[in-house]
């Protein structure tokens, strides 16, 4: 059996020892810390990039929400101005409101056939200047795709702000790193003035 020789440092390599110890760990921990803050720092901005976004969105939405409501309820009004046959009325009032209809579960496309089958049903009609109540369908189906493409982007980004949400939780990493680098200079200080 081979025994080991131990050595037992002097004061001053014990201290130069712990002195090297906590510089290592300082510089290990201070390169994590600036790599997570510096994260931090982005993912706190983007956060709060997206909760804006996010508001934009929601307002604008509700504009055009209402453009499409009340660009229908202008379309009906032309419609009473022209003088149909009751048939072709009932199918374009039957039209405009499912146009106009905050139904959420509609596809694009199926809202898109709505409108599509609503012109047709209109230009069919005989009777009178139809152009108005067009421009009207035209304008509320226009502000329904925008509401529409703005809802898809609202639910996009309000699912990657609780993901971004969820990353924020690294900040008790850096805390906690931060606070064991404050330790370790202390100590380093300490050490140093017992050389």
């Amino acid at each position: 059996m081979q025994t080991e020789e131990i050595r037992i440092l002097e004061r001053n390599e014990l201290i130069s020892a712990v002195v090297e110890k906590h510089e290592r760990l300082i510089a290990e921990y201070q390169a994590e810390f600036d790599a997570l803050t510096t994260t931090s720092t982005g993912l706190e901005t983007e956060i709060e990039d997206l909760k804006t976004r996010i508001a934009d969105n929601e307002e604008k939405t509700g504009v055009f929400d209402e453009k499409k409501h009340h660009s229908g309820h202008e379309a009906a009004e032309e419609l009473k101005k022209l003088d149909l046959k009751p048939m072709d009325v009932e199918k374009i009032e039957a039209g405009i409101t499912a146009l106009n209809s905050d139904k959420t579960s509609d596809t694009a496309e199926e809202r898109k056939a709505v409108y599509e089958t609503l012109r047709s049903d209109i230009n069919a009609a005989e009777g009178g200047d139809k152009s108005a109540l067009l421009a009207k369908i035209d304008a509320a189906y226009q502000a329904y795709v925008e509401e529409y493409t703005l809802k898809e982007a609202l639910d996009a980004d309000k699912k990657l702000l609780v993901q971004k949400q969820g990353e924020v939780t690294e900040n008790k990493r850096a805390d906690w790193l931060s606070r064991r680098i404050d330790s370790h200079k202390e100590s380093l200080e300490y050490w140093k003035e017992m050389k």
